[in-house]
Parts: structure tokens; C-alpha cells; sequence
């Protein structure tokens, strides 16, 4: 249960709180809502509070136990480091050298319990396999937590993992950023090879032009590199944008010009 929201039906009303379910579980008064009185249900989160005791809020934390999401440091202690979970207590992710982060920094950890049923941030994750094969091409938000020689690895929904490979990339990205992405492939471990959503290349190849007093030194003969470094996009995304904007756009032997 702790960790879980939970609906529980209030059995009791005393002048420090409610008493809530079989199970006993105190909200304490301040996350009481004025409407509920005794025999209602109502929606709370379940934690255990500084002496290790099962309690309950009606406070929205950032993430439930299980989910990968990305928390901001807040404070330290000589076994790790405190993380914002947006409730009135801090969630602590223990390690060995709390000493080589930042306070305000924010770490891509998983929500967990420890052997004494606490909830604990661990920045090793375990991803649930993805098995839902009607969402291929569908877009969703991606959460980039780490880079390697492929790509960048990112979290979805807070519990998959997916891939954005390097050579298909031609804008900038960074680690903790949030990032559209489509399904382009569910492979058979349940990980996810993943596409980024660009923005509209037509309105992207106008406004480089527009902020380039019109020019651009490339074409559709250029070097493909060429065209990544200039326009972020594929040799193959620039013919279609010239495509699109043929009444707007021209090209000649070194440059593509808007049209006067």
C-alpha cells in the first residue's frame, strides 16, 4: 500500500485528523477537506512519515511507487541525498557520495521500497516491457535520462524504455529533457526504438531563411552533412520542404533564396 493512492472510507474523526479504512491509516487535519465527513471516501496517497509510521495525504506527489521520473535535489545527509516528491516529506535516494551532486539538481531515479517498507528513490531502474503494439507511430512524451555510443535512452509514461538513435538526430538534446517522440519500433524485450518529433519542416526551412535575410548557402546537390549543420534536418526532409514551399522558395546552384 505505501507508495499506491489509495480511496478509503473515513472511519473515525478526531481533533488531530481522520482514521482512515480497516487498516487504521491517520490523515492528519491540515489534508482534510471541509466537504468529507465520517462514512465518505476519499482519494489520499499512503507514505510513512519520520518515525516510520504508515500515513496518509491528500497531497499530489510527482510520481507512485514503481514510476521513473525525474526529482529535484533539495538537502543531504551522510547516506545520500533528499529528493522533492511534492509531499510534505522528502524522499531520500541513498548513495555513497552524496557529495558529487547539487542541491536544485534534478536525477532521474525510480520510486521504491527498502526492506523497512519506506519509500526510497534508487537511480538504478527497471523498466516494464512494452507491449501495447497499437501505439506504434503514436506520439508520446519521452524523458532523455542518458546518453550512450547509440543515442540518447529515455523514459516513457514513467516506465519504459526507448532508444533515439544518433544518426537519426539532427537537433540538439540534452539530459532531463522532455522531447516528443513517436513509436518506430517495438522490438521483442519490450524496448522501444524511438522517432523525434519535429517540428513542421516547411515553417522550420522559412524561418532559418527569414533570420538569413532570405539565403541559404545549401541545395539539394549539398553534402547531407552540410545540411545538418545548417538546417537540422535530413537531405531527404530538405527536398520536402522545398517541395512545399516551391511558390515561396527557390534554389540555384549554391543557395536556395526566398522568392521576392
Amino acid at each position: 500500500m505505501v507508495g499506491t493512492k489509495q480511496t478509503l472510507k473515513i472511519q473515525k474523526l478526531l481533533p488531530f485528523g481522520a482514521i482512515l479504512g480497516e487498516e487504521e491509516i491517520l490523515l492528519p487535519k491540515k489534508y482534510l477537506p471541509s466537504s468529507v465527513g465520517l462514512g465518505d471516501d476519499i482519494e489520499v496517497f499512503i507514505y510513512t512519515d519520520s518515525q516510520d509510521r504508515i500515513i496518509a495525504t491528500t497531497l499530489e506527489p510527482y510520481g507512485l511507487l514503481g514510476d521513473i521520473l525525474a526529482l529535484e535535489i533539495v538537502d543531504f545527509s551522510p547516506f545520500g541525498a533528499f529528493l522533492d516528491l511534492g509531499i510534505a516529506k522528502d524522499i531520500l535516494m541513498p548513495c555513497k557520495n552524496p557529495n558529487t551532486f547539487k542541491k536544485g539538481q534534478k536525477i532521474v531515479v525510480q520510486i521504491c521500497k527498502d526492506k523497512q517498507n519506506r519509500l526510497i528513490a534508487k537511480k538504478e531502474l527497471h523498466f516494464v516491457p512494452f507491449r501495447k503494439k497499437h501505439k506504434t507511430m503514436m506520439q508520446l512524451d519521452a524523458l532523455i535520462y542518458r546518453k550512450s555510443n547509440l543515442g540518447f535512452e529515455c523514459v516513457i509514461d514513467q516506465k519504459y524504455s526507448g532508444m533515439l538513435f544518433h544518426n537519426e538526430l539532427f537537433t540538439p538534446l540534452k539530459l532531463g529533457q522532455w522531447v516528443k517522440v513517436q513509436i518506430k519500433k517495438i522490438r521483442n524485450d519490450g524496448k522501444l526504438d524511438l522517432k523525434l518529433v519535429q517540428e513542421d519542416e516547411a515553417q522550420r526551412l522559412k524561418t532559418l531563411l527569414l533570420q538569413n535575410n532570405g539565403i541559404l548557402y545549401i541545395n539539394t546537390d549539398s553534402k547531407p552533412e552540410q545540411i545538418i549543420q545548417l538546417c537540422q534536418m535530413s537531405k531527404k526532409a530538405l527536398k520536402r520542404a522545398l517541395a512545399h514551399l516551391a511558390n515561396e522558395v527557390g534554389q540555384d546552384e549554391e543557395k536556395i533564396f526566398l522568392r521576392k
